[in-house]
């Protein structure tokens, strides 16, 4: 008896949990839907980059001559200003090199001294050879001389004259030898004023690269010895930015950052330039976003990283929605039924709508008669076939874009005026920075009804809501949360 008792307290244990496990709980238990208030506010759009902290414009000064360090001047941290001394090169080799260009024109000036009394002397001797000739000449018609000794006295003279030509040729030589032995002594003069090394810019010194004593060596290339910054007031930042941001960076764009050293302080820049040459690194690609700042107490050093926020959009007080509710997506079976009995597209975010829609929608927007839309868009639609091919060929997507575009604007310009043709084109300009996007509200009924609105500018929190069917404090909804098995 005992054993039976066992056995049915047993089966009733078994019969209560499985009364629990399946019968006690409510499957129907309805799912937990959140909702978010639309608000106004601010919409912040940033580009988060990282970057290096430079000086605004550095210089490297190096050394054209080989030798030793024999003065040091500067140091690490040194304010320099234009032409300041920062180090000497040995100069006595440069200073042999001097003295021996200086006695080389003098040598030259002194050639020339005596090739000047050389063509004195010939000159002389010409005018001596040219008498002799005269008085040869006189004698032999009154037969005093003979026919050889004017022959001699002619020969003579042309022999003078050779030697006067030679005289003022070795003058010219010796005038030539002149200006070179005066260019060498210029050249090493500007060798032994090279011996120190000068500042070329007013600032500081941020990096000595040699120590006295240490011996440079000029050849192919100059020995960098000082690295000089220019007015660390004012520093440049340069940024790398990834290829699906950089388009909405734009030059004189505000800039944020912050860096590790003040991690609870924040620095404010601008854009300066956006570089066009890409930065390719194990399939990545990012271009150089280059930031001026100010540097106040020129507590931002060279070399510091910065964490940098790109603000490409900013917005005052305009209607905006959780980023939640905009990424929200419900089952089919939760939404309402449209007019047409049929549940809305579920294509994506646009809710199914089409380019063709868009631009009908701006024509409506702008006041265009009724028969001219529907005029335009037969238009299209023969403009779109005679497409096919293009689009049956795999033909580039850029290529189709571009001549969809101007079959476009062909089309709007056939029937349109050019102030209307202004209009629409500046509207569809103003919507290409929106996109149309579906929220979901809840009925009395517990079911969900689409409402269609554009969005536009969206940071970490919130989306723009540019126009739609929805206002301030309306409700949408974010997340749907099945009730668990109990």
């Amino acid at each position: 008896m005992k054993k039976w008792m066992l056995i049915a307290a047993a089966i009733g244990v078994i019969g209560t949990l499985a009364w629990w496990r399946l019968g006690g709980q409510d499957e129907t238990d309805a799912p937990q839907i959140d909702r978010t208030a639309l608000s106004r506010g601010d919409i912040v759009q940033v580009v988060s980059a990282v970057g290096s902290v430079r000086a605004l414009n550095t210089v490297e000064v190096g050394s054209q001559l080989s030798g030793q360090i024999a003065e040091l001047f500067a140091d690490f941290n040194t304010p320099v200003e234009a032409g300041d001394l920062l180090a000497r090169i040995d100069p006595q080799s440069f200073e042999r090199r001097v003295q021996e260009a200086e006695a080389g024109l003098a040598v030259a000036v002194a050639s020339v001294a005596i090739q000047q009394a050389s063509i004195g002397r010939a000159e002389v001797l010409q005018d001596n050879a040219r008498r002799e000739l005269e008085r040869q000449r006189s004698l032999i018609g009154r037969g005093g001389v003979s026919e050889a000794a004017l022959e001699l006295a002619e020969a003579n003279y042309r022999n003078t004259g050779a030697d006067v030509d030679i005289a003022r040729a070795q003058l010219r030589s010796a005038e030539a030898t002149v200006l070179q032995r005066e260019a060498a002594l210029e050249a090493a003069r500007i060798d032994l004023e090279r011996t120190e090394i000068r500042s070329p810019i007013n600032g500081v010194v941020i990096n000595r690269a040699v120590d006295l004593g240490q011996t440079v060596a000029a050849s192919l290339q100059a020995p960098v010895l000082f690295t000089i910054a220019q007015d660390l007031s004012e520093i440049r930042i340069e940024a790398s930015v990834d290829e699906a941001d950089i388009g909405n960076v734009r030059d004189g764009a505000e800039a944020r950052f912050t860096v590790d050293a003040f991690p609870d302080r924040e620095f404010n820049g601008r854009v300066a330039q956006v570089r066009l040459a890409p930065n390719e690194a194990q399939n990545v690609v990012t271009y150089t976003v280059v930031i001026n700042a100010a540097n106040p107490g020129r507590r931002l050093l060279p070399g510091m990283t910065a964490n940098i926020d790109l603000v490409t959009g900013t917005q005052q007080n305009v209607l905006r929605v959780d980023n939640q509710a905009v990424r929200f997506r419900p089952p089919d079976e939760l939404v309402a039924a449209v007019d047409n009995g049929a549940a809305p597209a579920r294509g994506g975010p646009g809710g199914g709508r089409n380019p063709g829609a868009e631009l009908a929608e701006n024509l409506t927007d702008l006041g265009v008669a009724t028969d001219t839309i529907a005029a335009i868009q037969t238009d299209m639609r023969e403009s779109f076939g005679a497409m096919r091919g293009m689009f049956a060929s795999g033909a580039d997507p850029d290529t189709i874009r571009q001549r969809l575009e101007g079959m476009t604007r062909e089309v709007l310009q056939r029937h349109l005026s050019p102030e209307q043709l202004e209009a629409v084109t500046a509207l569809q300009r103003e919507r290409a920075n929106t996109r149309p996007a579906v929220l979901y509200t809840l009925n009395s009924d517990g079911m969900l009804q689409a409402r269609r609105v554009r969005l536009g500018l969206s940071d970490d929190r919130f989306t723009e809501i540019v126009d739609g069917e929805l206002n301030e404090g309306d409700e949408v909804v974010s997340r749907i949360r099945r009730a668990r098995p109990r």
